[in-house]
């Protein structure tokens, strides 16, 4: 009887250990990216998701381009927004990692890595700021972010669109709010900076380096700088649709009237800090290349790649260099007023995703509440693969990225 009876433990714990197991199902995927593109009201939508070194899932829903019916694919590009921030922390990162840059080097004054003469500046805190603070946001300003924009064209009297050259001017006049490395504020101006660090340690133009040196051993191929106007729109690249469409001045001619998302802000100028095109299968390429486990798809160095994922010790901040850290994730997510948003992510457990959509939602009201709608939506974003992917004990053994990386016939 004790025999039996421990047989029928044995095979209970069997039982019980199999109804635990959950399979990828990328039936939830879509399902769970269905719902979120209609509450939404989403015109198209790419996903790809990856693990241990395999893509497992890459789709497209809806679509690229509304008035042409042309679908979203695996190989459609999309506008990342600040997920360029990871690209451009990845560039900062190899130059450290190949001894050609300090992580304390000072970026401003006569020893500084911009040491241009017309960088001029009366607060002396100015002068502290190191590659550090640029890449952890802590550099001590906390005024309105004026990259993309013309603010700085205007006050310097130069022509327009302004360059990165004229915002760093402007910026540099109005002096600091805090000391650098004494508080955290996201802000794009440090990573415009930081290509401009990249251009003169290198020599090359910040987009050439970036394309030889990051993206090319990777094979991410799809990623491209973007663009301003829908007649430079790239190949594959999607149409971007503004939830609550509006005019404004031309970022060349304010008497030219155009949307936000083509023409309301000059993209050239804002590559380091958002303006880099992209579909997820490269997101996820990037993501691996930063993991530094020494694989043949690893950029970055174990010892380089831990740092860049450091957030910083002398205050509380959960932004490392180009990437939000949590709980054993990292990520970084983007969005330009109304016409893209994308996230980025590791989880904890070592899946990869990406997700990228040609618009950024909001519904109609006060801005207030137009913000607090947007901010919702991204919320969810961020949320939705949390659900499928929960509990998830084994994975598809097929890998993807071959087929996805050769140019598609259809579109040849």
């Amino acid at each position: 009887m004790k025999m039996l009876t421990a047989a029928m433990l044995f095979l209970l714990s069997i039982s019980l250990a199999h109804s635990q197991e959950k399979p990828f199902d990328a039936k939830d995927i879509d399902q769970v990216i269905g719902r979120f593109k209609e509450k939404w009201n989403v015109p198209g939508i790419s996903v790809a998701i990856a693990k241990d070194g395999r893509l497992i899932y890459a789709k497209g829903f809806g679509y690229a381009d509304t008035a042409t019916k042309e679908e979203v694919t695996p190989y459609s590009m999309f506008r990342i927004a600040s997920c360029s921030k990871t690209i451009t922390a990845t560039g900062i990162m190899k130059l450290i990692q190949d001894k050609r840059l300090g992580i304390n080097d000072t970026v401003f004054g006569p020893r500084g890595i911009l040491n241009n003469s017309e960088y001029v500046f009366t607060d002396a805190r100015i002068g502290k700021i190191t590659v550090k603070n640029l890449l952890q946001q802590t550099i001590g300003w906390n005024k309105k972010d004026v990259v993309g924009g013309n603010e700085a064209s205007y006050a310097l009297k130069t022509p327009t669109p302004a360059t990165p050259n004229d915002v760093i001017r402007y910026n540099l006049q109005r002096g600091l709010d805090f000391a650098p490395n004494s508080a955290y504020l996201y802000c794009n101006f440090n990573y415009m900076v930081l290509g401009e660090v990249i251009r003169k340690v290198t020599g090359q133009r910040y987009e050439e380096f970036i394309t030889q040196e990051v993206l090319n051993p990777i094979g991410a191929s799809y990623t491209k700088p973007g663009n301003t106007f829908p007649t430079e729109r790239l190949k594959h690249e999607v149409h971007y649709y503004e939830s609550i469409p509006d005019s404004c001045g031309s970022i060349i001619d304010t008497t030219q009237k155009v949307t936000l998302s083509y023409g309301g802000y000059d993209l050239p100028t804002m590559h380091p800090s958002g303006g880099w095109v992209s579909r997820p299968i490269d997101l996820i390429k990037i993501l691996m290349g930063i993991e530094g486990n020494g694989s043949s798809a690893s950029i970055l160095s174990k010892e380089t790649a831990s740092l860049m994922r450091t957030p910083p010790d002398t205050i509380k901040s959960g932004y490392a260099m180009g990437l939000e850290v949590s709980k054993g994730a990292w990520y970084h997510s983007g969005a330009l007023t109304w016409g893209t948003s994308s996230l980025m992510c590791r989880t904890a457990q070592g899946v990869y995703y990406a997700i990228v959509c040609n618009t950024l939602a909001t519904k109609p009201g006060t801005d207030e509440e137009q913000f607090k709608t947007m901010v919702e939506y991204v919320i969810e974003m961020h949320k939705l693969l949390a659900d499928p992917l929960k509990g998830v004990t084994s994975y598809p053994t097929t890998d993807l990225f071959e087929k996805y990386d050769a140019e598609p016939r259809a579109l040849n």
